[in-house]
């Protein structure tokens, strides 16, 4: 076994030709293996990307399963789709784990560096257990952007118990939000924006020059509602069977092709709250 190996030795020696053949076979292994990575790194690229096009665009993880087969079929010449894997398990693993993180970070990061505003509103869900939501608003890349930054969960939906929350959270993330939030905006909850004992006040006292500014739509939501109180039963009746009855006639299209004017649409009447009565 000792003798074979020095043959080989003394062989690679004294054979130029010998040691360019194996210096060749090395030079090959070395880039098959660059090769492998280069296309596990593209298989990783592309399975990202379809992830977050799920995400995006609020496409149901389910359908990946089948997408992934149909990618494999339909592309079968290309060895990055042939080992293309990419079902809902994994989609939620990447968005979670990988594009989640990192978008909560790159926030994280923006927010200690530049100024921003708060958007917030605490809510309830189906499960009894509020939450409240924390949307900044930040002037990057020579646009205005809004970015979701996170939903906390809430014990205390009271005034203090917000404040508390939003505070302990901006010091977690190490952001020095006396220096760089500059505006806050929310609904017109007394917990919110109550001119005695608020979020808003307790944000204010934290930060003197903040401007506060209350949801607009909260507030024609509540003139609608008065002005609507002032209307008798009939009026809204009739707006609703006027919509019943246009909205699927065909004669009413018609009509419209006959005097030469632009379809259009009967609109529903809103079910929101700035419907009478929230109805």
């Amino acid at each position: 076994m000792h003798s074979a190996r020095h043959a080989t030795k003394i062989l690679y020696v004294a054979n130029p030709k010998s040691r360019n053949i194996l210096q060749e076979n090395n030079t090959q292994k070395t880039l098959t293996d660059i090769e492998k990575i280069s296309l596990n790194n593209k298989m990783k690229t592309a399975e990202i990307q379809i992830a977050a096009y799920a995400a995006e665009h609020n496409i149901s993880f389910d359908t990946l399963d089948h997408s992934s087969e149909i990618i494999k079929i339909s592309f079968d010449d290309s060895e990055i789709a042939k080992n293309f894997t990419c079902s809902r398990t994994k989609a939620t693993a990447i968005v979670n784990n990988v594009l989640g993180q990192y978008s909560f970070d790159n926030s994280i990061n923006m927010l200690q560096t530049i100024k921003f505003s708060l958007i917030a509103d605490e809510s309830t869900d189906k499960g009894a257990i509020k939450d409240l939501v924390l949307v900044v608003r930040i002037f990057y890349e020579h646009k205005i952007t809004d970015l979701f930054f996170d939903l906390l969960p809430v014990a205390d939906a009271t005034a203090e118990g917000l404040h508390n929350t939003i505070v302990n959270y901006f010091l977690k993330c190490n952001i020095n939000f006396k220096e760089n939030l500059i505006g806050f905006a929310s609904d017109g909850a007394s917990a919110m924006m109550g001119i005695h004992s608020s979020l808003s006040t307790k944000l204010k006292a934290d930060i003197p020059n903040l401007f506060i500014m209350k949801c607009v739509c909260h507030s024609f939501s509540l003139c609608v509602n008065y002005a609507c109180a002032k209307l008798t039963d009939d009026v809204e009746q009739m707006d609703r069977d006027v919509h019943t009855y246009l909205q699927y006639s065909f004669k009413f299209a018609e009509f419209q092709e006959f005097v030469a004017v632009k379809p259009h649409k009967i609109i529903q009447p809103s079910q929101t709250r700035c419907c009478r009565k929230n109805t």
